[in-house]
């Protein structure tokens, strides 16, 4: 087993899609990795626009176009971890996985961190997809069970073939991902609540506010929220079957760090606090997988 420590000059790479892979890059520079985020070309300004107030981002962070091939493999050859995270429904695409997961092109990777979902199938059924419909459509349902299977699957095999270990990091419905009433900038800047408000009352940022506690599970055993879901979809309190985007990329990002997690699985829950764990308390929580 080996580790990704952030002290030692290694170099971390985010591929993703919308607001968690953002967050992820930024925590990951700001815990001291090198890190490099793939983004769409052209929406550089409104991807610094959610790392920071100011449009500023950590100098140890650098936005990579996808379109700009050369760059990329170049960073590739010298990056130490690779982490997949994405927001929304669908896994990420099978020709990114055996892109960046080429062992002529990331011929230093050591561990691969793939975002997934929690796959048993507890707790989910019609009242969840119902709130999936009517409450909020980032509500995980489980419908896209067999595509995320298929996803894990390529993930370990190319891992495997990279000679990288792999960790899958599992995620029930995605909520909040801000920095709250200003408390914590670790996390995305105020726009992430303008741009994902739908009422008057962003539920986001009432969600950041309350809930900052992180539960971890070994393996895919973490529930849906069952017949509460119409209830808890927009709710902002620690629920059955959430899972905070802060809660989840600092997991992902500190799970390099343990040896622990190398080739195996665990989900991330919600707990009840309003404070994110503190240093001492993500050692407890890996110490448990």
């Amino acid at each position: 087993m080996t580790t990704v420590p952030p002290d030692s000059g290694n170099c971390v790479g985010i591929v993703g899609r919308n607001f968690i892979s953002v967050l992820t890059a930024k925590i990951s520079a700001l815990a001291g990795y090198n890190t490099w985020l793939l983004c769409p070309a052209g929406q550089e300004d409104v991807i610094l626009s959610l790392i920071d107030e100011n449009m500023e981002s950590p100098s140890n962070l650098e936005l990579i176009a996808g379109t700009d091939t050369e760059l990329i493999e170049s960073r590739l050859m010298s990056t130490d971890a690779i982490v997949f995270a994405v927001d929304g429904d669908d896994p990420m695409n099978d020709d990114v996985i055996n892109f960046f997961l080429d062992k002529e092109r990331a011929t230093n990777l050591k561990r691969v961190v793939a975002m997934s979902r929690n796959l048993n199938g507890k707790d989910m059924g019609f009242f969840v997809k119902a709130s999936k419909i009517s409450a909020n459509g980032d509500v995980w349902d489980n419908s896209k069970k067999e595509d995320y299977e298929k996803y894990e699957s390529l993930v370990k095999n190319q891992s495997a073939a990279c000679e990288a270990e792999y960790t899958i990091v599992r995620a029930g419905t995605l909520k909040g991902g801000g920095c709250g009433d200003n408390e914590y900038s670790q996390y995305l800047a105020k726009k992430f609540y303008e741009v994902t408000k739908k009422d008057i009352v962003t539920w986001n940022l009432l969600f950041d506010c309350n809930v900052r506690g992180v539960k971890l599970a070994k393996g895919d055993v973490l529930p849906g929220a069952g017949n509460k879901a119409i209830f808890s979809a927009t709710g902002i309190k620690e629920s059955p079957g959430d899972t905070s985007r802060c809660g989840i990329a600092e997991a992902m990002i500190r799970s390099l760090n343990f040896e622990n997690v190398g080739d195996t699985d665990f989900g991330v829950a919600t707990a009840e606090s309003r404070t994110p764990p503190t240093d001492d308390e993500w050692k407890e929580l890996f110490s448990r997988i």
